[in-house]
């Protein structure tokens, strides 16, 4: 039985706080992977905010070439219509039963997280590792994690990570006005940015 991270997201662009914090849960949960794994539609972002697929995927791809312990998945990818994550984890746990499935995200999905599709379902079916990433104190975070735990019998558990002001809206908005994109994202990332022309128009 494997422990395995995963780290979704529309990933445009994926960015250094992606990496941070992925490194982040494999060393603090004791994972044995971290499966990169892009939403196809997400319900809760405009397509015309995202760029394509293969863009995307190639993108992660240079991101995570050299961490042996970081995989691309096209799990979602690979499937039509809206991506909801209660129905990717159904799927996972039917493709992989004998895997243990650990969800990262941030402090504000945590915080939104009973807005989203069946999350009853979603904490039923994976650990959720969850970091401060907008500012959310600790102890904020602890106590949603108890609310949440109490509610579900969920298990959530607060992870730590250096504090890193990026987004991948404000890449994009740097990149439209012409403004350096380098300390954010991964080296290879910029240079395929750049080379493709990407987030140059709105």
């Amino acid at each position: 039985m494997s422990r395995i991270g995963i780290m979704g997201g529309t990933f445009n662009p994926i960015h250094n706080a992606h990496l941070i914090m992925a490194r982040a849960a494999y060393e603090q949960a004791c994972l044995d992977e971290i499966w990169f794994m892009p939403s196809k539609n997400p319900p809760h972002k405009s397509s015309s905010e995202i760029i394509s697929e293969k863009h995307r995927s190639n993108m992660v791809r240079q991101a995570i070439k050299d961490t042996p312990f970081f995989e691309f998945s096209d799990f979602e990818l690979r499937h039509e219509g809206t991506t909801y994550t209660a129905e990717t984890l159904q799927r996972l746990h039917r493709t992989y039963p004998t895997d243990q499935f650990y969800f990262l995200m941030g402090g504000d999905s945590l915080f939104e997280l009973e807005t989203w599709y069946h999350p009853e379902q979603i904490m039923k079916m994976t650990t959720i590792l969850a970091f401060s990433r907008n500012g959310e104190t600790l102890q904020h975070m602890q106590a949603r994690a108890a609310y949440l735990t109490d509610h579900y019998q969920a298990d959530i558990r607060i992870l730590s990570m250096p504090d890193m002001p990026i987004s991948s809206s404000l890449i994009r908005s740097r990149i439209l006005a012409g403004k350096p994109v380098d300390r954010m994202l991964p080296p290879a990332v910029e240079k395929y940015i750049f080379q493709e022309k990407l987030y140059t128009t709105h």
